[in-house]
């Protein structure tokens, strides 16, 4: 009788993590549907295209260096201190790229509180000073 009732449990416990584990998995994806949501939003475009200006006076036109960007969603993550962290793609080579972290404010306003830059986007910003330094 107590072999029965052990395995009886057993099994009720087994059946019981499983769905605990089963309702958990929805949420981490939604979690990640809503930060998606927010890195595309309008106002992070502005803040995004507002740093990329700042690197670039000419970036997204024809004359810039930076002419588009996309934003890796692998790379997005929540920032332990708070915010988003992620990768943009510059010119649709991965290898150029530009790291963010982005936090809100109280008034729901974004800033830019740091940023990585790739090797490449190093040398694609200083092309033009090595090859103006060559005359």
């Amino acid at each position: 009788m107590k072999k029965v009732f052990g395995i009886f449990l057993t099994i009720i416990t087994l059946s019981s993590a499983m769905f605990l584990g089963g309702c958990s998995m929805p949420s981490s994806r939604s979690e990640k549907e809503e930060m998606i949501q927010i890195a595309e939003s309008k106002k992070m475009k502005s803040v995004i295209e507002e740093g990329l200006k700042k690197i670039d006076p000419q970036a997204l036109t024809p004359e810039g260096k930076i002419k588009s960007y996309e934003i890796n969603k692998k790379s997005l993550t929540q920032n332990p201190m708070g915010g988003l962290m992620f990768d943009l793609i510059i010119n649709g080579d991965e290898e150029v790229t530009l790291g963010y972290v982005i936090t809100e404010d109280e008034n729901g306003k974004f800033h830019r509180d740091g940023t990585v830059w790739s090797p490449k986007l190093t040398e694609l910003m200083d092309e033009e000073n090595v090859n103006g330094n060559e005359e």
